[in-house]
Parts: structure tokens; C-alpha cells; sequence
């Protein structure tokens, strides 16, 4: 029978499937945030605790990942591959497939559009090395979360009022920023990565009370002072909060 484990915004559910039971399936439903992240950690640690190894993750019901979601993800994959085991997910949707993608996490684990194909994956990746087929590359968590990152000269589109602000503010990603500001834009950052700059602008000003309000070239400035400007180091710098 599978077991549940509920909050408010996440339901757990854990079983198995696949030939003998080998492959243990993680049903999220919800929001996968630093508050619920830790009922799928200890969900995780208790497969592994157990030496079950070959795990699926469905995340078909997840609406939205955090950064300590995904960090869960990319903390065991070293452990449970040196166990000659692997973890799958399935069942994404757009919007969190799309981070997912973004954060360059395809390079480190594999995703499949159910949990029936991830499943079969197993069973394909195991006949293969019975084969003697060599198993493909697949980068470690430190090695793509560690290595060099090419930073995107590209922004994203911007409105004329955008560049009208611009103009108002020339040359203010070069003058030190009040602390206040930086303060205000790296607690945001470190709560929720992977905001657009757009985002930020508005979560920002609509808190700003006596603050002065802050323009997107403001925002970008301040972000790229710190080194980060893409979500990818801003995840990176989440993670170390």
C-alpha cells in the first residue's frame, strides 16, 4: 500500500513499481518550496536509507519548484549512481519543465513524459550493460553546477517605458547602490531564484513603501554587481543560504 505524507500545499504518496518492485515511485502533488521541500527530503533519505536506488519522480501534480526542490534532486544523484542506481522524472508541466531545461538540469538527470516511460527506462538502461553496451555520459552534479558558466550578453525584451528608464538612468548600474537596495533585491533573489528581472520589479515596488522605486536596468545593475544576473547563478547563490 502506498504511504502518504500531507502539509497544506504538498501530498507525498511512495510506491513501488516495475518488474519486482525494483523502482519506487514519488508522487509530489503541490508546491515544492523551501517549507515543503523538507517532507520530500525526508521522503528521499528514506529510499535511500532502505537502498532503494532505481527511484521515478512524478511530478505530474507539482506547479512549481523552489530552489530547495531542485536541490534535493541534485544532492542525492551523486549518492544513489554510485549505487548503481539512478533517479528519473516524469510527468512535468510546462512551466516547471522550463526551469528545469533553463537550469541545464537535463544534463544531469533524465526526464520522460510519464512515469510508465521512465520506468521502462530502467529496464532498457539494465539489458543494455547486460549487452555490454557502454552506458552514456552523464555529468555529475558538481561538474555541471561547478563548471564555467558562459554568461548570455542577450536580455530579455524590454518595454519602451523599459528604455525610456533607461535613458532617466543612465549609467546607475556603475554608481554604488544604496545597501538598502542590494539587501532588498539578494533576499529576493535568494527566496525565489528564478523571478524574471520584470518579476522582481514588480514584487519590489509593490513593498517599496518609502523606498525609492527601483527601474529594470536598476534591478539588472544591481544583479550583475553581484554576479547574478542569470537565474542559473542565482540558484547557485540561493542554495548557499
Amino acid at each position: 500500500m502506498a504511504q502518504e505524507n500531507k502539509m497544506d500545499e504538498i501530498k507525498i504518496s511512495l510506491d513501488a513499481g516495475g518488474a519486482d518492485g525494483e523502482v519506487s515511485v514519488v508522487r509530489v502533488d503541490g508546491v515544492v518550496d523551501t517549507i515543503t521541500s523538507s517532507e520530500l527530503e525526508k521522503v528521499m533519505n528514506s529510499l535511500m536509507d532502505q537502498s532503494r536506488y532505481n527511484i521515478v519522480v512524478d511530478l505530474g501534480g507539482v506547479d512549481y519548484i523552489s530552489s530547495a526542490g531542485w536541490g534535493i534532486f541534485i544532492s542525492n544523484i551523486r549518492e544513489i549512481r554510485q549505487h548503481e542506481g539512478d533517479l528519473k522524472l516524469a510527468g512535468m508541466i510546462p512551466n516547471v519543465y522550463e526551469i528545469y531545461e533553463l537550469l541545464e538540469f537535463d544534463s544531469i538527470l533524465r526526464a520522460f513524459e510519464n512515469v510508465e516511460k521512465a520506468k521502462s527506462d530502467f529496464n532498457i538502461a539494465r539489458h543494455s550493460v547486460k549487452q555490454g553496451e557502454k552506458s552514456p555520459e552523464v555529468k555529475t552534479s558538481a561538474e555541471i553546477i561547478d563548471e564555467e558558466e558562459v554568461e548570455a550578453q542577450a536580455v530579455e525584451p524590454i518595454s519602451e517605458h523599459e528604455l525610456e528608464e533607461k535613458s532617466a538612468d543612465s549609467g546607475t548600474e556603475d554608481r554604488p547602490a544604496a545597501d538598502s537596495e542590494d539587501q532588498r533585491i539578494l533576499d529576493l533573489a535568494a527566496e525565489d531564484p528564478f523571478l524574471s528581472i520584470r518579476e522582481m520589479k514588480k514584487i519590489l515596488n509593490s513593498e517599496a513603501g518609502d523606498h525609492p522605486r527601483l527601474g529594470w536596468w536598476r534591478i539588472r545593475g544591481i544583479l550583475k554587481k553581484h554576479d547574478i544576473l542569470s537565474r542559473k547563478k542565482r540558484f547557485r547563490f540561493a542554495r548557499k543560504k
